[in-house]
């Protein structure tokens, strides 16, 4: 019940220490309270946890309530657990290669894939009972490394300068690494998520119920813990102040044979409780495919099926493999939740102990505390991890990452970066480009339907389109983003402007008569496609991530001013801009036409025709700048491979070609202006 999450506590200790001891006491009440409900219930045993909720909140309700909260803890534990493995066997690589200097760097990516392989041996094991050696090697790891960490930092002794004030300079940085911290402490009391299968496999009987043997466990693992926890959390902290690492063994270095082997101890522990936490994950994918999908129970099929999720969690714990952020976001999205409140709601759904008892108080006391953690942590938590991308720009002394696969290769090496990234950015940016020339193209059919009266010919989707096209021969010129600020600003206003045109006149018109919020699809396949049709608008929705090192790479930096600064000041009102559109446009128009709703509101929109029309010229502007914001990385990257890779002198008519032609997609920068035009004018033909 040790978490790798002991080792940020010295980090999250901005909350200070009353948080860490009544977390400490809350949540050993909630796991009391799970271990008497197990067998409330004569003669029966709740031995998952979504078992019990059913029994609390009913049979459909107790799943939808459990089930999400449960597998989001276990799913993001063994993401976390294999960014963790993979970090600890870096840092004993370092450790062990500074007395060998011939030592060749190694990434952590390869590390992650290391740790991650074990797994697809040990996921295999066929129950909880099958890793009890496991578990009992990593109870006794937990315990080592814990040790090492506080007995190592106290012999470092008080570090000189040592601060223990804010680490962020402004107040919206403090309160953002306040939330975070609040997270990370209720990420490192996990047990709650596993202990009622723990609890199944002790035998019980009528005289002898497994509550007995389970809460002795309990008291045993929770006195290991504040063993655990307490020391390294305050005597880490008093140690190094606030410049401590989210890990704290990263920022231990001496004895370099000690901590070494503290990192060893850390990837035994962390793979025991990498298999702990995905067994329950295991048990219910297994049992959805067997059950509600008919597929047959073989060693195949479980073959197959584990090794998938491992190779999940691998390939996210690569992909973002921020500890601290992770620790602060899920912590409080998932593990408050199922730790600190949802036992409490149970016990007094299950128990209805008197109000105003002591009991009752005490609940709702948890109740309360567990609901403001799980609101306000992961927003801390998603502050550390959404600018991940910006600090990363300028993360190595001396060197801009100015672009994305620039990224891509310093993570995952020089040819492995380029085939990660590339591909997926082009698709990103090409697709893109696609969709807003079909978008530019209907807002100015749309604008000359409302408009035009009947005397006015009717003009086909594919020539609109083309005058559409048309602007981009000119604008695809211009050097660089910078030359394209003016344009970028008016689209930002434009698609403030036509959002809110968008859900002010769906609200003016009212609900409409007979709306449906079902699934518009009659068929089970039907509803599962635009289900995840329906994911893919809302990913599409948020695309910036694509372009925001290039636009980032126009900033001036210096060491005494990054360019991280003003970046970060530009992602914050940005996002709020995307939160002022988004969140009104997608809640109000669904709310008024329901499923009846098209795939562009504005489209849906006829009445008043001015701000409609108006609206729609809006939308054409804002899709004239945003396209060629992600068009520009695509002319970069084609102009590149003509003058590097073949050859072609750089030249004011090769851009000229390049970025006007139209049937080569190797050669010419056009052909991501062309493509677009060539595609729906095909789809017109067709």
């Amino acid at each position: 019940m040790v978490g790798a999450g002991v080792l940020s506590l010295p980090y999250a200790m901005g909350p200070g220490v009353a948080v860490m001891v009544i977390s400490w006491i809350v949540t050993v009440y909630t796991l009391w309270q799970m271990v008497e409900m197990h067998e409330m219930v004569p003669g029966k045993r709740f031995d998952r946890y979504h078992e019990l909720g059913q029994h609390a909140f009913g049979e459909k309700l107790g799943l939808y309530i459990v089930v999400p909260q449960q597998l989001i803890v276990e799913v993001s534990l063994c993401i976390i657990y294999m960014v963790t493995g993979g970090k600890s066997l870096h840092k004993f690589h370092s450790l062990v290669c500074n007395e060998n200097e011939s030592c060749k760097d190694i990434k952590l990516t390869f590390f992650i894939m290391i740790y991650g392989s074990v797994h697809f041996v040990l996921s295999h094991l066929p129950n909880f009972n099958s890793l009890s050696g496991i578990s009992l090697a990593a109870a006794i790891m937990s315990l080592s490394y814990s040790t090492i960490a506080w007995s190592a930092s106290l012999d470092k002794g008080v570090q000189p300068d040592v601060q223990y004030g804010y680490k962020a300079k402004s107040t919206a940085g403090t309160v953002f690494n306040f939330l975070s911290a609040l997270g990370d402490m209720a990420f490192a009391y996990a047990g709650h998520n596993v202990v009622l299968e723990i609890q199944a496999t002790i035998p019980s009987t009528p005289e002898k119920p497994s509550k007995g043997p389970m809460w002795k466990g309990v008291v045993v693992a929770y006195i290991v813990i504040a063993l655990c926890y307490f020391p390294v959390a305050f005597i880490g902290y008093w140690i190094f102040g606030n410049e401590v690492d989210d890990n704290i063994l990263i920022t231990l270095n001496k004895p370099t044979w000690l901590i070494a082997m503290a990192n060893m101890f850390v990837v035994v522990h962390v793979i025991g409780s990498y298999q702990l936490y995905a067994m329950p994950v295991f048990d219910m994918m297994e049992t959805l495919l067997v059950k509600k999908l008919n597929f047959a129970p073989s060693f195949m099929l479980r073959f197959i099926t584990r090794n998938v999720y491992v190779a999940f969690t691998m390939f996210i714990g690569i992909c973002i493999p921020f500890f601290g952020g992770l620790l602060g976001f899920f912590g409080g999205l998932a593990f408050a939740p199922t730790t600190y409140f949802l036992p409490c709601i149970m016990w007094l759904r299950i128990c209805k102990p008197k109000r105003w008892s002591l009991s009752w108080f005490t609940n709702w006391i948890c109740i309360v505390l567990g609901v403001a953690l799980m609101v306000v942590s992961p927003i801390g938590g998603l502050r550390s991890i959404i600018p991940e991308k910006r600090e990363m720009h300028e993360m190595v002394p001396g060197k801009r990452f100015d672009r994305y696969h620039e990224l891509g290769q310093h993570a995952f090496g020089e040819k492995l970066g380029l085939y990660i990234v590339v591909p997926q950015q082009l698709i990103v940016e090409v697709g893109v480009c696609i969709v807003y020339m079909v978008t530019g193209g209907k807002s100015l059919q749309k604008f000359h339907k409302l408009v035009c009266i009947d005397p006015c010919k009717h003009i086909k989707l594919t020539f609109f389109i083309m005058i559409f096209a048309s602007v981009h021969f000119v604008l695809s010129h211009l050097p660089n983003f910078n030359s394209i600020s003016g344009v970028s600003l008016a689209a930002a206003v434009m698609s403030l402007s036509y959002s809110t045109i968008a859900w002010t006149t769906a609200l003016d018109k009212g609900v409409q008569p007979d709306v449906e919020y079902g699934y518009k699809a009659k068929s089970t396949v039907g509803t599962v496609f635009n289900f995840f049709s329906a994911l893919g608008d809302v990913a599409f929705a948020y695309a910036g991530h694509n372009v925001v090192l290039e636009i980032q790479a126009t900033i001036p930096s210096t060491p005494e001013k990054p360019s991280k600064g003003p970046m970060w000041k530009g992602v914050i009102v940005a996002y709020i801009v995307v939160a002022l559109c988004y969140f009104p446009v997608a809640l109000i128009g669904y709310w008024i036409y329901g499923n009846a709703v098209d795939d562009n509101i504005l489209i849906t929109l006829n009445k008043p025709t001015w701000l409609i029309a108006m609206a729609n010229m809006f939308v054409v502007v804002h899709v004239i700048g945003s396209y060629q914001i992600y068009a520009m990385p695509v002319f970069d990257m084609i102009e590149t491979v003509l003058v590097k890779k073949l050859n072609f002198p750089p030249s004011f008519m090769l851009r000229c070609l390049a970025s006007c032609g139209y049937p080569s997609i190797n050669q010419k920068n056009g052909a991501y202006l062309g493509l677009p035009i060539g595609f729906v004018l095909y789809l017109e033909l067709l």
